[in-house]
Parts: C-alpha cells; structure tokens; sequence
C-alpha cells in the first residue's frame, strides 16, 4: 500500500518505518495541479497546513481508505466529503500543544513587556530605558476562549504565574464569555475554524474589553472579525494583539497590520519546534500504518 506525503514532516520518523508493508512516498513540494492528477494512486494522504484536501482532491483519490494531519487543525481538509466516501481523518490534537502553549506564554510577556519595540529600537541604535516601562503577567486576569489540550495547558501555567484565569468553550466554562471579556486583562484565543466560531469575536464581544487588555490569537485567524479588530487596534481602544494567524496567509507584505504599533505579529510559527514536528508526525504515521495493515 502507498501513502503520499505532501507537506514537510519529519522525515527521520519514516526511515524508522522502512521495512513495513507500506511504502511512504515523499513529495512535500507537490503542486495542487500535481496532486489532483497523482492522488489515484494512493492509499493514504498526510499533509499539514500547507495542502489543501478539497473535495475534488478527495474525489480524485479513488483509492484513498485514510487523510493524515500532522497537526492538530482538520480546517484544510473537507471532512464532509471524506466522511461521505467512508475515508478516515486522523490527527495529532496533542502533538504540538506545548510549542502553542509556550508560543502563546512568549506572546503575553512580548506584549506586556514591549519586547517588539525594545528589541527593534536596540538595533537602531536607541536606548528607551524610560520609555518601555512594562507591566508584569502576575496578578494579571487570563481569559482563555478554547479549552482543549492547548487552552487547559496555557491556564495552567498562567496559575503558576499567580493570574486569575476564566475560561470558555462549547462544553467546558468556568463564567460567560461576556464576563470573560469584560474582566481579562489579557484574552488568548484557543479557537478550531468552524461555522459556529467563525468572526465569534466580533465589535461587541471587543467593545467590553478594557481600554488597557490585549487579546492573542494563536488559534484561527478567522475566529475574529478582522475590520472589528484592526479598528479597535487603530483607535487605541484596546492596548493591543500578538497574532500568530491571520485571514490571509501568508499575509501580504504591504498589508495594514504591520504598520501598526500596538501589534505583535509572527509568521504562523504556533507548532513550528522540531520537537512538535517529530511528536505529530510519530502520531499520525503510526496511526495510519495501523490503520492501513488493519485493512
């Protein structure tokens, strides 16, 4: 049986696997044109963010018994039209939590402390000793929107900074979403794209938040309302954001958000540790390796 890899993963987890019954075909460049023409052949899929499993993919693959995410986000892959034709979707929902977790942690302490002006003005040749007088995450409210495996991890460790921390999602909340927004001082969004989450942040849910708290979003650019946030930013009626994902990626080098001054903003680099490489995609190929023998 063949399985086609079509994005990076860590590659020394298949050498480990080279004597099974299923061969690994490594193609992480492969067009969408070339995917589209070559998916007949193969009995299972591992992408990560990058490719996009689309219905047409999924219709072309007239062998395909099973998709891989090495990753915890199934948003790139039409789960409706996989389930449809009885195709298997599996993940790494706990592969990369700790880079998300640490990632989000570095984002609060950046925002708190501006650490973005203090690094880039050092290297202009500044010294703003007096003016980036910061603020500490201890004491601090933590509101976290999301509490899988990713937003339980960051309240813990916002409690062993000594933080206040409400939380909210679907099943599990410890005070509505409303009081969350209101009395955080720092909100982290831990959100899957879906119907219901969709531009969930939107101008009302912002305008309750204080004029001096920040939100972080880690999760799904598209959870937030992307002309609510930038005017709330824009206006200064909020302190601030750290985002790590965006309603556009890559986002566009002359887009509006990097010339704000009260944003943080990284390259979508949440999962991206070598440890959480290896870690999701040890997960995923075992499990479809089981699964594919168990076939």
């Amino acid at each position: 049986m063949k399985v086609l890899v079509a994005d990076k993963i860590d590659e020394t987890v298949l050498s480990s696997y080279k004597n099974q019954s299923i061969v690994f075909d490594y193609r992480p460049e492969i067009s969408p044109s070339e995917l589209l023409t070559d998916i007949g052949q193969y009995d299972g899929l591992l992408v990560r963010s990058r490719t996009k499993v689309s219905q047409e993919v999924i219709d072309s693959g007239k062998n395909l018994l099973i998709i891989g995410r090495v990753g915890s986000g199934l948003d790139n892959i039409d789960t409706v039209t996989a389930k449809k034709q009885k195709i298997k979707v599996v993940n790494a929902p706990d592969g990369n939590t700790d880079a998300v977790v640490e990632l989000t942690v570095a984002l609060m302490l950046s925002l708190l402390r501006n650490l973005g002006q203090a690094y880039t003005s050092m290297s202009k040749g500044l010294w703003l000793k007096k003016e980036l007088r910061g603020k500490e995450l201890g004491g601090k409210t933590i509101g976290i929107v999301g509490y899988g495996h990713i937003g339980r991890k960051v309240a813990r460790l916002a409690k062993a900074f000594g933080c206040q921390v409400y939380f909210y999602s679907r099943t599990k909340r410890n005070c509505s979403l409303k009081k969350l927004f209101k009395n955080s001082d720092l909100i982290s969004l831990h959100l899957p794209l879906t119907e219901a989450t969709k531009n969930l942040v939107d101008r009302k849910l912002l305008g309750l938040m204080k004029p001096s708290s920040y939100l972080v979003n880690v999760g799904r650019g598209k959870t937030v309302s992307e002309k609510d946030l930038y005017q709330f930013l824009s206006a200064k009626k909020i302190a601030g954001a750290a985002m790590d994902v965006y309603w556009e990626e890559p986002l566009p080098p002359d887009s509006p958000w990097r010339k704000l001054d009260n944003v943080i903003l990284t390259p979508h680099i949440g999962a991206s540790t070598k440890e959480a490489l290896t870690r999701a995609t040890t997960i995923v190929v075992k499990t479809v390796i089981e699964f594919l023998k168990s076939k």
